[in-house]
C-alpha cells in the first residue's frame, strides 16, 4: 500500500494533472485506488466525477482541513492499494497533513524562476516533516519545453534534499483535453499524443517501481 501526495506551495504548476493521471494510472494497472482532493478549489474531485461511470471506478473524496484529511486516510489505508493526494496551492494544513501521510511526495514545477523558487518553499516544509519522519521528496518538471536549455537549467536548481525525477511532463494539449473529462491520457486513443502517453508511463513507473 502506498500513499502518494502531489505538492507545491504554488498553484498552476500541474499537481492536479498529475494526481489525475497518477490515480487513474495505477487504476489502470489493477490496482484500487482512492484519489483525495485536499484542495478548496475541488478540481480533481470535480474532474473525476466527469468520468460518470466509466471504467475503472476512481473513488474520490475531499479534505481541505489537515486533521480530517490525516483522520480519514489513515482510516481508508487498510481498503486501498493505493492513496493518491492533490494538496496545495499555498502552505496550509491539508497541505502539511498531506507531507506527513505521504510515502512519497511528488513536487511539480515548471522551467520558470518563479516556480524553482517555490521549491525553496517545499524545501523549508520538507525540514519540519523530517523532524517528524522520514519523507521521500521528488521533484517533477512539468510543462518542459521541447527546445532550449531551460529544462536543464531548472533541474540543476532543485534543492538537494529533494531528487528529480528522470522524467518530464511537456507542455501537451492531450493532458488538459483528457483532464476535463477526468480522463487519464492513457486513456486517449494512441493516434491523440503518443509522447504524453509515454511520459505518463514513464512518471507511473518511476514512481511506483
Amino acid at each position: 500500500m502506498s500513499i502518494v501526495a502531489v505538492l507545491n506551495t504554488k498553484g498552476g504548476v500541474g499537481k492536479t494533472t498529475t494526481a489525475l493521471n497518477l490515480a487513474v494510472g495505477r487504476a489502470l494497472q489493477g490496482r484500487n485506488v482512492l484519489a483525495v482532493d485536499a484542495d478548496r478549489q475541488g478540481s480533481l474531485l470535480a474532474a473525476l466525477s466527469n468520468r460518470g461511470e466509466r471504467e475503472p471506478c476512481i473513488a474520490v473524496a475531499q479534505y481541505v482541513e489537515g486533521q480530517a484529511l490525516r483522520q480519514q486516510v489513515l482510516r481508508a489505508a487498510a481498503l486501498y492499494d493505493d492513496i493518491v493526494i492533490d494538496a496545495g496551492g499555498r502552505d496550509n494544513t491539508a497541505l502539511r497533513a498531506a507531507l506527513l501521510l505521504a510515502d512519497k511526495v511528488i513536487i511539480p514545477f515548471l522551467p520558470r524562476s518563479f516556480d524553482i523558487w517555490s521549491l525553496d518553499d517545499m524545501s523549508a516544509l520538507l525540514v519540519e516533516a523530517r523532524a517528524i519522519k522520514h519523507v521521500d521528496a521528488y521533484a517533477l518538471l512539468t510543462m518542459s519545453d521541447a527546445r532550449g536549455t531551460d529544462n536543464e537549467a531548472a533541474g540543476q536548481a532543485v534543492p538537494d534534499d529533494m531528487q528529480l525525477l528522470p522524467t518530464t511532463v511537456g507542455r501537451r494539449k492531450a493532458f488538459a483535453d483528457a483532464g476535463g473529462a477526468g480522463l487519464s491520457v492513457l486513456e486517449l486513443p494512441a493516434h491523440r499524443d503518443s509522447k504524453a502517453m509515454a511520459e505518463t508511463q514513464a512518471l507511473l513507473a518511476a514512481i511506483f517501481n
